[in-house]
C-alpha cells in the first residue's frame, strides 16, 4: 500500500508544470524569467495545451507547440539580454486574470551587430488550473507607426 502511494504521489508531482505558478503573478515571473534566458521551453510550459496566442510573426497560434515555433524562430534569430514589462495592470476575478501593458526588449541579432531595442502591447488571459496558473489566450503586437 505504501508502495501505491508512493507510486500515485510521484505520478501527480510530474504531471503537474515543473513551475510553480501558484498566482497570476508567478505565471507572469516564469514567463520573464524564460524569456530573459532564451527558454523556449520554459515559454512552452506557461501555456494550456489549447491556449490560443497572437504573436507579433503569425496571425495566430494554438498551444505550446506555436509557441515553441514563434519563440523558437525568434530566439534563433536573436538573444534576449533584457525584458521588462511596464505601464502593466492585472485583474482577477476567481480563476481567471487578465494582465495588460508594453513590453520591451533589448536584443542582439544572432549574426552580430548591435543591441535593437523593441517595444510592444501585451494582453493575455490566465487559468487557474488545478492550482497552477497557465496561459490560455495571449496577444502581443507592435504599433506599425512609431511614436507614443
Amino acid at each position: 500500500m505504501k508502495s501505491l502511494l508512493t507510486l500515485i504521489t510521484t505520478l501527480i508531482m510530474f504531471s503537474a508544470p515543473v513551475f510553480g505558478n501558484d498566482s497570476p503573478e508567478a505565471l507572469q515571473e516564469a514567463f520573464m524569467k524564460a524569456l530573459k534566458t532564451n527558454d523556449v521551453e520554459g515559454l512552452a510550459a506557461c501555456y494550456t495545451a489549447d491556449a490560443i496566442n497572437f504573436p507579433v510573426d503569425s496571425m495566430m497560434g494554438v498551444g505550446p507547440d506555436s509557441v515553441r515555433e514563434s519563440w523558437g524562430a525568434f530566439f534563433a534569430a536573436y538573444t534576449v539580454k533584457e525584458a521588462s514589462l511596464v505601464d502593466t495592470h492585472m485583474e482577477t476575478a476567481g480563476d481567471i486574470a487578465a494582465a495588460w501593458g508594453i513590453f520591451k526588449l533589448t536584443v542582439v541579432p544572432a549574426e552580430g551587430g548591435d543591441a535593437i531595442e523593441m517595444q510592444g502591447r501585451f494582453m493575455d488571459v490566465a487559468k487557474n488550473v488545478n492550482g497552477h496558473w497557465l496561459y490560455i489566450a495571449d496577444h502581443a503586437s507592435v504599433p506599425s507607426v512609431s511614436g507614443e
